[in-house]
């Protein structure tokens, strides 16, 4: 197929003809798929055998991705979505080696295609070759990380804490595998998964550290916030027997509430020492979660003590504001 090299400007003397706009618009689309791959960010190992432009893997590479699952490899501990994720036959290292010297292979290909665009003069089968190679190359790719799933999930079992949940473990490590699986030099004569263990295991644990430093940070913060002496400048209408009874009541109820909920409470109705409330964008940056879900915490917080306070004897509260 030749290119299209007619100029938008060409024949444009007067009307133009059906078949002249339809030479027009196939040019501008043929011209506007030719920009888009120039723009497009191709990054691969290099590698010394390419420039021999060696196919031979290509039947392995085939025969590796038509491999079905293999519901064995799975773990019986894991849920079914996680079984899901896990039951991609394991490679052997010949095979491993193969899949990512190709997948760099088909980047470098469509590299060097890509370089030799313009975008004014280039053929369709041009194209279509370089979208071919990065098709064939996400498809190696996405291969080789789920047959490494097995290992991230093997990992993030054992990091898991309070603080850090698995599924956002779980997250952090596939995230990993994934830049790994893109930074592998598959010359370097050792195995992925020993490259992507390290890679995961010192991501996962600078996550965990942070998750265990801002919490410790967090907890002090909050308590010296919410639990300061009170003001004693302060006007109020009540004497300072009357509120610090009430204040003795109000905390046995705030005590039985989860301390992410008492600190909520606190802030928003200006319990603490600043005697000002704080806003949901405030407790949410405070706290490393959206202002909808502060919201969500304040009004189940709030539904808590109504129930405690109907729970208590009368007495409690008449006791609480006498002298």
């Amino acid at each position: 197929m030749s290119a299209l090299t007619l100029s938008p400007w060409q024949n444009l003397s007067g009307s133009a003809t059906a078949p002249q706009a339809t030479r027009l618009e196939d040019y501008d689309n043929h011209r506007n798929r030719a920009l888009e791959l120039v723009q497009i960010e191709i990054d691969f190992i290099p590698n010394q055998e390419f420039e021999l432009d060696d196919d031979g893997g290509e039947d392995v590479v085939t025969s590796t991705l038509r491999q079905g699952n293999d519901s064995s490899q799975g773990d019986v501990d894991l849920p079914a979505h996680l079984r899901r994720l896990c039951d991609c036959a394991l490679l052997t290292p010949e095979q491993e080696r193969i899949l990512f010297r190709e997948m760099n292979f088909l980047k470098f290909r469509a590299s060097v295609l890509r370089s030799r665009i313009d975008p004014d003069d280039v053929e369709a089968t041009t194209m279509d070759a370089i979208e071919s190679q990065l098709a064939q190359a996400q498809r190696i790719r996405d291969h080789l990380i789920k047959a490494n799933m097995r290992l991230v999930i093997s990992i993030v079992k054992k990091f898991v804490t309070p603080q850090q949940s698995f599924d956002d473990l779980l997250s952090e490590g596939v995230v990993t595998l994934m830049k790994a699986v893109e930074k592998f030099d598959f010359d370097r004569g050792f195995r992925f998964s020993t490259y992507a263990y390290r890679s995961i295991v010192r991501h996962v644990y600078r996550t965990v550290t942070l998750a265990a430093k801002e919490e410790a940070s967090f907890t002090r913060d909050a308590e010296e916030w919410a639990f300061e002496d009170a003001d004693t400048s302060s006007s109020s209408l009540m004497s300072d027997q009357i509120w610090s009874n009430l204040r003795e009541l109000l905390a046995s109820l705030l005590d039985r509430l989860d301390r992410r909920e008492r600190f909520i409470i606190r802030s928003r109705y200006a319990l603490g020492a600043h005697r000002k409330a704080r806003t949901f964008q405030s407790l949410a940056d405070k706290l490393g979660v959206s202002k909808e879900r502060v919201r969500q915490l304040e009004s189940r917080a709030v539904g808590k003590l109504q129930a405690f306070a109907v729970e208590s004897k009368e007495d409690d509260l008449f006791t609480a504001a006498m002298l």
